[in-house]
Parts: structure tokens; sequence; C-alpha cells
């Protein structure tokens, strides 16, 4: 292991990561820490070669779910934690966030172990509206479709969309698609260590009769207002609470995101909780990336 050695962790589909990255290394370098990029699907890596590693950029996880869980448990030491990882990647979780009083869209949840007809998951769709079809593990707005109600045609791929998920032993989410996130867009809240660090506005991914995300586009980088950093509080101290009662070290994760969208009644839906190599948007502001590294060198000193 090299005393002043960090490993970024990328995929072979990013080896070198995400826009803002490359900034993040010289931030680093300036603190006299050498940040090494590798994948996580390198087998020739040796991932004890730093002092610790982060997660980047491995979008590919969410389609070789638990060869990437393996590899994660295998790494001496990994940020954020493999047990964390394990309970992020699938988003049965948001039915946890429910259970606590936490607004998450409205969903459906059909699960490949009840063996659902084609009929059975047509009367799952909702009667009038747009909606969305997505799958329970998914990265960076895989494998997600927008669909129209009205449509018989749309119903029907929304249909085969959704049989090909459960086919593939996927859990499938159906959620109303909101026409805040058109009108509004997407809210993220990104923390380090606990710490809140920038917010952007998000337009919207998918547009109507769509299956797959478009790029984002960021609109704007700001401080939250009030009610977004109210929310988000709420989301970090429950992702702390969960720590505790898993891990044997009371501490924070290293870096974070929740998103937020507007529910159309003054407040705001938890629509995602992004732990394991979500896009932090480095590229949003200087402060997301010094703030990022600053973040790293605090556990680089621990």
């Amino acid at each position: 292991m090299s005393d002043n050695k960090v490993i970024l962790v990328m995929s072979s589909e990013t080896p070198q990561g995400l826009v803002g990255d490359q900034d993040l290394c010289d931030a680093l370098r300036d603190h006299g820490i050498e940040p090494v990029m590798r994948s996580w699907d390198d087998p020739s890596v040796d991932w004890s070669e730093g002092r610790f590693a982060v997660l980047r950029s491995t979008p590919n996880y969410s389609h070789r779910y638990q060869e990437f869980m393996k590899w994660a448990h295998s790494v001496p030491k990994l940020l954020n934690t493999p047990e964390i990882l394990e309970w992020n990647i699938d988003k049965h979780y948001l039915r946890e966030l429910q259970k606590l009083g936490m607004p998450i869209i409205p969903t459906t949840w059909l699960e490949p172990e009840r063996n659902l007809t084609k009929h059975q998951v047509h009367s799952r769709f909702p009667a009038f509206g747009d909606f969305v079809v997505k799958p329970t593990i998914s990265s960076g707005g895989r494998g997600v479709g927008r669909y129209t109600s009205t449509s018989a045609d749309s119903r029907r791929e929304a249909i085969e969309h959704a049989m090909d998920l459960l086919a593939s032993g996927s859990g499938v989410m159906i959620q109303r698609y909101l026409e805040e996130v058109d009108t509004q867009g997407e809210v993220s809240l990104v923390y380090y260590n606990g710490v809140i660090s920038h917010t952007v506005q998000k337009t919207a991914m998918l547009h109507a009769a769509c299956e797959g995300p478009e790029p984002e586009q960021i609109v704007t980088a700001r401080y939250p207002s009030q009610q977004e950093w109210g929310w988000g509080e709420r989301v970090r101290s429950y992702i702390h609470d969960y720590i505790k009662q898993v891990s044997v070290h009371d501490t924070q994760v290293l870096y974070g995101r929740v998103d937020l969208v507007a529910d159309g009644k003054g407040s705001y839906y938890v629509m995602e909780i992004s732990l394991v190599e979500g896009n932090l948007y480095l590229d949003s502001s200087r402060e997301a990336v010094d703030h990022f590294a600053d973040a790293i060198i605090q556990r680089f000193y621990w």
C-alpha cells in the first residue's frame, strides 16, 4: 500500500470517470494525495495499493449486481461501505423511508416471484396521465421508460417493458409521471461527510413517449431553500441512523445525494437517495470539487 495514494473507482465503461473528476484529481494532488483511477471490473487491479478506494463512476453495476457486490466486499477499504451500497442499490429502500413518514412518489411495486401475467401487469397501470416504468436496481436512469395511459400502443410497450424486467429477475416500480418534473425539474442536494455541499436544479430526463433517459441538463447550482434543506436533513439523519444499526462504527457516509421533486402541494417527494456512484455534479461549481476533495482529505488523515 502506498501512503499517499487514494483509488478512485471507475469502470470499463467510464475509465476516465465523469466531468469534474480530473479537477478532483488536481485538487487532491494540491494536498499531497495521489489519486489513481482504477476500474472495478478489471481483475488485475491491486485494491490494496491505496489508503482506501472511493466509488466514482461504475454505471454498469446495475446489470452486474452480484459480481459488483462480491467485488465491493473484497476491497480492503471502500467508501461508501459495501453494507451501505447493498442497502442503497435496491430501490426498495424507498418503502422504508415511506414507513418513517417520508413522502415518496406513489409507487406500485411488481415482484418477479409473483409471476404476474400481462393482464395483471396492465391492470396496475394508471388509467390516465403519463406514468413511468423502472427497475428496482438501475443506474443513471437505465431501464426507465415513460408512457401514456390513454395510448394503446404506449400501454402495450409499457407492458412489454415491465414483463422483460420481471423475466430478468428484476423488481419493477410503476409511478405516475409528475408534471412538476417538467415545470420545475428535480432538486439534488449533495452531502460530504454528513455536511451539505451544494445543490443543483435539473431539467426533466424523460420526455413523453420516451423509453430511456435523455442527458440531464443542470439548470443552476445554488443554495437550497430552507424547505429543501429541511427535507435533506431528515433523509440524511435517517441514513445515519441506519448506518449505526448495520455498522460497528458510528460514522457519516463519505458522499451522498438526495433527489427531491415538488409534489404540487407545496412540499416535496423524496425521489431517490444515491450512495453508490451517483453523479455528484462536480462540474456544477468549483465548490463542488473543493468540498469533495476536502471530505476525502479528512478521511485520509482520520
